[in-house]
């Protein structure tokens, strides 16, 4: 697995940004390092350089900043971006305050927009009128590059066969690749590219040090960790590798590059309301 020299390079020269944060911070920027660099590798193909960029679901704006760092015009769209604010600051990102499900996304003529790993924390409900706000905050023929856990990996169906709930707890809906397919097709986008990535399954999670997620990742990097870390959840990766591999539809991640062709009417649709019921005793 190659990707291109400079987005790992932009990716490892802000590691002093993130390590000192400690937390879930610095975890998500070891744990999910490659899965970050295969977006890179992606927006260096896709998007042109000194382009403006929406990335959506920013925070911790970890891609926001090697973006940056890569010559891209990046505005980072959030819910939740305060606590985050220093690290916007010290990378010279532009942040907007925005709740998908509620508020729209300011029209940004966006040369490409990154959302990757937001789709499956979203109420699906409103996932096509999400899709349709950001199709509307990018220019005609610009790129979005988008990435979710698979709901049909093979963890996920072992999961469901032993009875167990196989979303991975923080997530509100997990998808399969057909169906954000038709999702981003439905909604004014043209698929151009569509794999199952095998970088979750090359990454391994039990780790003492952080920093070992910094290496490449390959079969042989995995196997030597599994064996230096002789977990469960490491020799589960290390045995199941050479099926997923074989089966690309039982890997973990889905990647889609999608081209705006044309934008959808905005549909108004009912927000759902949630109300608390209270069991009253007989009087």
């Amino acid at each position: 697995m190659r990707f291109a020299d400079e987005a790992v390079e932009a990716l490892l020269s802000l590691e002093w940004v993130f390590a000192d944060r400690g937390g879930k911070v610095s975890g998500s920027y070891y744990l999910e390092f490659w899965r970050r660099v295969e977006v890179l590798d992606l927006a260096l193909r896709y998007c042109s350089r000194g382009s403006v960029i929406a990335d959506i679901g920013a925070a911790p704006f970890i891609t926001s900043c090697a973006l940056k760092r890569l010559g891209y015009d990046v505005v980072a769209a959030d819910i939740e971006p305060e606590k985050y604010m220093d690290i916007a600051e010290v990378c010279g990102i532009k942040v907007v305050k925005v709740g998908l499900e509620r508020d729209p996304i300011p029209r940004l003529g966006a040369g490409c927009a990154i959302f990757t790993e937001v789709i499956e924390h979203l109420n699906p409900y409103y996932a096509p009128e999400i899709v349709r706000k950001i199709n509307k905050a990018m220019a005609l023929n610009s790129k979005l590059v988008l990435t979710t856990p698979n709901i049909a990996s093979l963890f996920r169906r072992l999961r469901l066969l032993l009875g167990v709930q196989p979303q991975y707890r923080v997530h509100v809906h997990e998808y399969t690749k057909k169906e954000v397919e038709e999702l981003l097709a439905a909604n004014g986008f043209e698929i151009i590219k569509s794999y199952y990535s095998t970088i979750n399954d090359l990454t391994y999670v039990d780790v003492r040090e952080p920093r070992r997620h910094l290496a490449p990742p390959s079969y042989l990097n995995l196997a030597k960790h599994a064996l230096a870390n002789p977990t469960k959840t490491n020799a589960a990766r290390l045995l199941a590798y050479p099926l997923v591999k074989l089966v690309p539809s039982l890997r973990q991640l889905i990647v889609i590059v999608a081209e705006k062709v044309g934008e959808p009417e905005t549909t108004p649709i009912e927000r759902v309301v949630a109300y608390r019921v209270t069991n009253v005793g007989a009087s």
